[in-house]
């Protein structure tokens, strides 16, 4: 089943992911739209295919990690696409933060044909990508899961069945909702802090030992934020784009979506002023500016 591994989409996040796989011993076949992209994946010693098609023709199983829900669509469901080139048997792992009701659409299409689907995003950026430390949350049939396992811990340490296809894209979406909450509740905490003449670094200090700790204060505060680089990866506007997918679902759902709206119009307010695209960090610096402070240490 692992003989050649299609993987399309080697950007940012894909390529470490694709080079785990070929230093774990994979045989990688790559595909992008992007021909530097593409150099890049040969010169790391991935194969490289000239579309999705080609890559479905040859490959089992095909990982897909894109920019959004509709360029998975595309690429599985349009002309020159997986749909197309492959055959009864095929897996397909999609691991965008992707929709997930376009998800499940996507897996019936594949099923009408034999074909079988995963939904596995991660979580833990670029530098998790590098280390193979990735969070992945998997849904779909679960002796499917474990056939994929050892592919799926080549990129990540901690692996997650949740369910049935689209629980995994279910989770990236309320993770990264929560995700955004705690980077901008933690920016006005240590605007409000700063402000009032307390030392940020001091604030996160106590924080980190304290009931208001979070993967902001433990990580992003001290890598991004108080030494001023704001370079974590992960645009403001794609963060704007998983809130999209969050809120969304709820309203799919008729759920409450009250705080997520709110935190949806503070990231679109960072994107009219300019932040679009920049890493999300960089909201504690839009909201330093509204406090008229600066947060560093």
């Amino acid at each position: 089943m692992f003989e050649r591994i299609g993987f399309i989409g080697v950007g940012m996040m894909g390529t470490p992911m694709a080079r785990r796989l070929v230093e774990a011993g994979y045989r990688v076949v790559a595909y992008d739209i992007d021909p530097t992209a593409v150099k890049r994946a040969e010169e790391m010693g991935a194969e490289t295919a000239a579309s999705p098609r080609e890559i479905a023709e040859g490959c089992n199983p095909v990982i897909t990690i894109l920019p959004k829900s509709s360029d998975v669509e595309e690429v599985v469901l349009g002309p020159g696409g997986i749909l197309e080139g492959g055959g009864e048997g095929l897996v397909l792992i999609e691991m965008t933060t992707a929709y997930p009701l376009s998800t499940r659409r996507i897996a019936a299409a594949l099923a009408a044909k034999g074909m079988r689907m995963l939904d596995a995003p991660v979580s833990g950026g670029v530098v998790g990508a590098e280390r193979g430390t990735l969070s992945i949350m998997v849904g779909g049939d679960s002796e499917l899961f474990e056939e994929c396992r050892p592919l799926l811990e080549a990129m990540g340490r901690k692996i997650f069945h949740m369910g049935a296809v689209g629980s995994g894209h279910t989770m990236k979406a309320v993770n990264n909702f929560l995700s955004a909450a705690s980077m901008i509740a933690t920016s006005e905490a240590l605007a409000i802090s700063t402000k009032a003449g307390l030392d940020p670094r001091r604030v996160i200090e106590v924080l980190q030992v304290s009931s208001g700790r979070s993967w902001s204060t433990d990580f992003k505060f001290p890598k991004y934020v108080l030494p001023r680089t704001f370079d974590d990866g992960f645009r403001i506007e794609l963060q704007d784009k998983d809130l999209g997918i969050l809120t969304r679902l709820a309203e799919d759902l008729g759920a409450p979506a009250l705080v997520a709206g709110v935190v949806r119009q503070i990231v679109r307010l960072a994107m009219a002023e300019g932040y679009g695209k920049q890493g999300h960090t960089a909201i504690a610096e839009m909201i330093e500016g509204w406090a008229g402070v600066r947060i560093e240490g």
